[in-house]
This record gives structure tokens, C-alpha cells and sequence, in this order.
């Protein structure tokens, strides 16, 4: 079940909410707090069930070994660090082995059967270039099994570094790692940040509204821009005819596509995962604070960003600030010779691809060294010249470029692919296909709004008008025509919704 769903949209948020302040009406203020948080657990449960029962066993498994772990960290002294690390290393072992089993066996076996089958170095390497992950081996990966297994080992390391204490409560700790509202794309949040909500939070009518509000445009962000947009990638990037069939007659062969094409459906990508990501934290943060919680903003405006290490401190933000503290920082961070810091920078971002990677394994582990080569470029020579450089356009061409083309390898099926992408969009010529494709085949009304408002609503139109909303933000006049305008925003969505334009989150899988 995703939040862009009739089911949750129609039954299961109008259900959860009744239901979740109907307990409010108990007085006792600790049984309420139980009650409450008895009930959002039994809903989180719920609400990953609809992606399979087995996977239920396999997180309440990983729950009860890092509480566990926890506990029995609190319950060490502190002098006897020896126990204390050995309980620590265990329970993280056991986190990145689940992590590894799940998401990479099925890369890995039919990777080596694919070399296996050939007969030398050339087939090898050509099986690498066409390799997506698929084969005669398969391992269904549980939901959202990535943003679990890192919530957890912020938990446990936390505890270790005593940065928190570790909590007594299984039930805190159970609804701390499974809360529905950012339990299958994050953010990754902090039981420091979480676990004191958990237990006393507060709610408030202006909380609720706020949350309505946040839940709509976010849900708008994924119908009408990012699930627009996701119906022509799907075209352009389809590797094969099978892959379109509604649609065969805009099917075009990579090699024969062209540089429109490809940089049409290159800018609808980069358009699509932005909003079908920020969307769903959008919407994440919406149904949080309506049921009294403050979750983590996890974006801020990454495309209006000047420099690669800029981006990616505003693209994901709880992923990178979790990578910086548990991987950047213990490796040695920046309090180092400037090569050892580099080299802790491309760890970093080669480990932020293979978080990502599931079957196109390859794909990613490129895709986090383009940010690693970038980053330590930067970092030498390069940042220093574009904080000198007055025209910030060239940094922001810059900077989007070295995005996109990495936005080629996420979303290409193979290395193969990718490379031939990469050769169209610097072709400079048009499809060369037996019978050519254009620009205007993949356009529509819907297609040309959903790109001139994912360009517009990307950062640089809110900076426009951040300044004028302030000064009207409170007046009634403005309240009331922004309650009108959301209504509308929610049932334009709706129509969308029910008529079943509907495209599975990106990071989903992940």
C-alpha cells in the first residue's frame, strides 16, 4: 500500500485517524500515551503487511535483536567496554548481514552464473555491460528493508556511543523502527529525535491543518508531476518493445533515439524521481504531524544547488547526515591529511551506491563514483573556484549536469545501456530510427505542465515568494483562498488517483 493509493487515502488514513483520537478521549494521560501508541503500531503492522506477511517475521526479528542489544548495553557498566563492544559488533554484524543476504545474494549468483556461462575475459566483460541483475536465481527483498536495517544501526550505535540512553520500552522501541508514516522510504530518523515524541507529544488543531496541507501538495507533487512524467521515461528507457506495450509505436531502440529524445526523457527522469521522492516525504511529514509527530525534512530544494557537495547536502538529507555520522565521521572525516579525507569521501559515496543498488548492482556502484570523483574534485581544487566565480549559472550548469548524467546510471537497467544513453545525449543529432521518433510523439498538455511545473516548483519560484507569503501568510483573505486552492489541488488528485494514474514510488525498493 503507498500513500498515492485510493486504499489509504479513502480507508485506511480516514480509519487510522478516527480511530487514533477517539482514543484521545481516555483521561488517564499515560494509558492514552499506551492506547495511542498500542494502536499507531497495530496500524504501522498493517500498513507493511499490505507488501507481504513473511517479511513481518523478518523486521520483528531485527526489532527485538537491536532492543535486546540495547538493553544489555544499558545494563553494562561502563568500565567493561570489552562487553559492551562485544554486544555492539554482534547486533551490528547480524544488521548488515540481513542487509546483504536480502538485497545481494540474487545480484551476486546470477552475476557469477552469467560469468560461469562464458568462456573468457570478453565474455565476461560483455556480460558485466548487460548485466541487470536477473537470472535463474531469486530472493524476494523485503520492503523498504534498506531505511530498517540503518534506522536500527543508528539506534544501537547511538546507545554504544552513549549519545541516548537506551530505552525499556519495547513498545517505544518497536513503533520507533516501524512507525507507518516513515517506515518504507524514510526519513531514516534518530531515536534521539523520535523516541522522546513517542512517549509525550503534543496536538493541536494548527498541527492537524498544517498536516493536511503538507499531505496534498505532496500528493500532488507525485500525481500530477511525478507520475506524469514517470509515463514517458518509462517509453523513452524501455529496452525493449515488451516494455511498452500500451504504447509500441513510440518505442525506440537507445541507439537510435537521438539527442532530443534523450535529453527530453533525461530532464522527465530527473523531474520524476525528485518529486516522486520529496512527494512521498511531503506526505510522510503531512500524516505524522496530523497524529502529533514532528518528522525530519529530508529535502531542500537540491536542484537550485551550486556545487555537488551542496546538492547532496540537501538531496536525502537524513541518508547523507546518517552516512556522515555513523561512516564519514568514524572513518576519520575531515580531521586528516587531505588525501585520507578524500579517501573517506569515496567511501562514502561508493557505499551510498551500493545502498542503493539491489539487481542493477553495477549501475549504482558507477553512479556513486561519478559523486565520488566530483566530490574529491571539489574538494582539491574545484569548490574553491566556484565560490570565487560570479556567474553562478555556470556553477548550477555544472552542477546539474554531473546530477543528470548520474541520473542516467540509476535509472538505466545496465551498464550497457547507460553508456549508449550517455552517446545520444551528446549525438547532436535527431532519431535515426527506421521511422523517427520526435520530441512533440512523447509530448502532451499533461506532459508539458507536469515539466514546466516540476522546473518552476523545484526551488526557484518558493524563493521568489517566500518573502511576499510571509508578510500575507496570516490574513484571513489569503487562508481562505488557500484552503480553496488546496481542496481544489486534492480533488484534481483524486480524479487522478480513482482514473488510476498510478506509478510505484522509486524508492520503494530500496
Amino acid at each position: 500500500m503507498e500513500f498515492a493509493s485510493v486504499l489509504f487515502i479513502e480507508l485506511f488514513l480516514p480509519v487510522v485517524l478516527i480511530v487514533y483520537y477517539l482514543l484521545g478521549f481516555v483521561k488517564a494521560e499515560r494509558i492514552r500515551m499506551t492506547l495511542r501508541n498500542s494502536f499507531l503500531l497495530f496500524a504501522s503492522l498493517l500498513f507493511y503487511a499490505f507488501g507481504g506477511i513473511r517479511e513481518l517475521f523478518i523486521f520483528t526479528a531485527i526489532i527485538a535483536i537491536n532492543f535486546i542489544a540495547g538493553f544489555v548495553m544499558g545494563k553494562i557498566r561502563p568500565e567493561k567496554k570489552g562487553a559492551r563492544r562485544a554486544v555492539f559488533l554482534t547486533s551490528l554484524l547480524l544488521d548488515i548481514v540481513t542487509l546483504i543476504v536480502f538485497k545481494y545474494t540474487a545480484t551476486v549468483v546470477n552475476f557469477v552464473d552469467v560469468v560461469r556461462k562464458g568462456s573468457g575475459v570478453k565474455d565476461a566483460l560483455e556480460g558485466l555491460l548487460r548485466f541487470d541483475g536477473s537470472g535463474f536465481f531469486s530472493l524476494a527483498v523485503p520492503l523498504a528493508i534498506s531505511f530498517f536495517i540503518f534506522q536500527a544501526i543508528s539506534y544501537i550505535s547511538d546507545v554504544y556511543y552513549n549519545k541516548i540512553k537506551p530505552t525499556k520500552n519495547f513498545l517505544t522501541f518497536s513503533l520507533y523502527m516501524t512507525l507507518l508514516c516513515q517506515l518504507t522510504q524514510g526519513p531514516i530518523m534518530r531515536f534521539g529525535n523520535l523516541g522522546g515524541q513517542i512517549e509525550n507529544r503534543d496536538h493541536s488543531l494548527d498541527q492537524f491543518v498544517y498536516g493536511m496541507k503538507r499531505f496534498v501538495y505532496g500528493l500532488a507533487k507525485k500525481v500530477l508531476i511525478a507520475n506524469v512524467a514517470a509515463e514517458q521515461v518509462k517509453i523513452i528507457f524501455a529496452t525493449s518493445v515488451d516494455r511498452v506495450k500500451d504504447t509500441p509505436t513510440l518505442f525506440v531502440n537507445v541507439s537510435e533515439m537521438g539527442a532530443p529524445i534523450a535529453w527530453l526523457g533525461l530532464i522527465l527522469f530527473t523531474i520524476q524521481i525528485y518529486y516522486d521522492f520529496s512527494g512521498y516525504t511531503d506526505m510522510a511529514i503531512g500524516v505524522g504531524s496530523m497524529l502529533g509527530f514532528k518528522i525530519d525534512e529530508n529535502f531542500n530544494y537540491p536542484y537550485t544547488s551550486l556545487s555537488v557537495q551542496e546538492f547532496w547536502r540537501r538531496w536525502h538529507i537524513s541518508l547523507s547526515s546518517w552516512f556522515k555520522d555513523y561512516v564519514y565521521i568514524p572513518l576519520g572525516g575531515s580531521r586528516c591529511s587531505k588525501a585520507r579525507a578524500c579517501l573517506n569521501v569515496g567511501i562514502v559515496f561508493l557505499l551510498t551506491g551500493v545502498w542503493h543498488a539491489s539487481a542493477g548492482l553495477f549501475t549504482f556502484v558507477i553512479w556513486g563514483l561519478i559523486f565520488v570523483v566530483a566530490s574529491i574534485v571539489e574538494r582539491l581544487f574545484l569548490g574553491n573556484l566556484l565560490k570565487k566565480n560570479p556567474v553562478k549559472p555556470l556553477n548550477w550548469i555544472y552542477t546539474m549536469l554531473v546530477v543528470m548524467i548520474g541520473w542516467v546510471f540509476f535509472r538505466a537497467e545496465n551498464l550497457d545501456y547507460a553508456g549508449k544513453f550517455i552517446g545520444q545525449l551528446f549525438c547532436f543529432h535527431g532519431s535515426v530510427a527506421e521511422r523517427p521518433h520526435y520530441v512533440l510523439d512523447y509530448l502532451s498538455v499533461k506532459v508539458v505542465l507536469a515539466l514546466v511545473l516540476g522546473i518552476l516548483l523545484s526551488g526557484f519560484l518558493q524563493r521568489l515568494l517566500t518573502r511576499p507569503h510571509e508578510k500575507i501568510a496570516n490574513k484571513l483573505p489569503f487562508r481562505i483562498v488557500e484552503l480553496v486552492f488546496i481542496i481544489f489541488v486534492f480533488a484534481v488528485c483524486m480524479i487522478e488517483v480513482v482514473g488510476g494514474s498510478f506509478a510505484s514510488s522509486i524508492y520503494l525498493k530500496f
